[in-house]
């Protein structure tokens, strides 16, 4: 547990840092942030609170910078929630006020508008799983492996590869997918995503095999998932105004990942599912990438539809601003969304 002090120490440092880019100094602290505390105080609280893995000091005689250790409990602890200036709020209201003809062109505005308030990327995940599966294949390609299909009412998802066990031979593969057919015909794509793999399903003659269809199960999860996404990306050349990537193999690295929308649209959706939900993921060990923060929002487009919303940028993020944002355009697609079903 910290202290109060320490508290407000940390959090001087991580709102100074997010403001400045530059290590901050127990003098900074003390002038902007802490004047009833002395210099010397601050100094031993800055150096217990390095020792405890929160701050690092790039440095002898410099000053200390967040550790992703600092920033998640910043995150979790010690942020207040901040209000958008009214030329902010003004901003978006002008760039939904203008006639709108498609939820495809709401999701548009949507990434402009949050790539230019905040100035981090910004992505926009679809996800349609609104889909009916009208079949499911299993090819065996005679390779030892096995490709895994779903049909829909619309559309053919597949991509997904599955190692088969020596002794798997094609009269139990048919029977595989005889059962998997039984099961998820004329479901929809949403449904089979948040299914749980009910092993007492599975008859006698199979049971040896349990590993191998929840094997299947997940790879036919993920290629539905995949194929359902559409991904829309703005501003990734927004990092390069951040002192962070002011280094060229730094920004090249962040650049090329944007590059790999299948790898974004994952890490943005792995939200939890739920409608409203808001994800903040700091650094490799959350799955963001190396150095970067993600944060994200969910907001139901209808029925099996809906959208993950998000912005990159690096570990110094100004997260205060980022939900402040990511709030207020939630309210204006839920409005949007409401007012076409009405």
């Amino acid at each position: 547990m910290l202290s109060d002090r320490k508290k407000k120490i940390l959090c001087a440092v991580v709102d100074s840092y997010i403001d400045k880019a530059t290590p901050v100094a127990s003098k900074d602290i003390q002038q902007d942030y802490l004047s009833e505390c002395s210099s010397a105080t601050i100094r031993n609280e800055l150096s217990t609170l390095e020792s405890m893995g929160y701050l690092i000091q790039p440095h002898v005689s410099a000053g200390r910078i967040p550790s992703e250790k600092a920033f998640r409990f910043y995150v979790n602890e010690l942020m207040y929630e901040s209000n958008l200036t009214g030329s902010e709020a003004e901003l978006i209201e002008q760039y939904f006020n203008r006639k709108i003809n498609s939820l495809e062109e709401v999701m548009t505005e949507v990434t402009r508008i949050l790539a230019e308030i905040t100035n981090y990327t910004s992505v926009v995940v679809k996800e349609d799983m609104s889909d009916t599966i009208t079949a499911i294949k299993l090819l065996d390609l005679s390779n030892g492996k096995m490709l895994v299909v779903i049909v829909t009412d619309s559309r053919v998802l597949k991509d997904g590869m599955v190692d088969l066990p020596d002794d798997f031979d094609e009269h139990m593969i048919a029977q595989a997918q005889h059962w998997l057919n039984k099961i998820f015909c004329g479901k929809h794509v949403s449904e089979f995503i948040n299914f749980n793999y009910p092993f007492a399903l599975v008859n006698d003659e199979f049971a040896q095999y349990n590993a191998l269809f929840k094997k299947i199960i997940d790879v036919l999860k993920k290629v539905s998932l995949l194929n359902g996404m559409d991904v829309e990306m703005y501003g990734e050349s927004k990092i390069l105004e951040h002192a962070e990537y002011t280094d060229v193999t730094h920004a090249k690295k962040f650049l090329a990942e944007m590059q790999n929308k299948e790898k974004i649209a994952e890490i943005l959706t792995n939200d939890g599912g739920a409608d409203g939900s808001v994800t903040v993921k700091i650094g490799s060990e959350e799955n963001a990438p190396e150095g970067c923060a993600v944060v994200t929002t969910r907001v139901s487009l209808g029925d099996n539809v809906s959208s993950s919303i998000g912005v990159i940028g690096p570990v110094r993020m100004n997260y205060k601003k980022v939900l402040s944002v990511l709030d207020k355009i939630s309210e204006i697609i839920i409005d949007y969304v409401s007012t076409r079903k009405s």
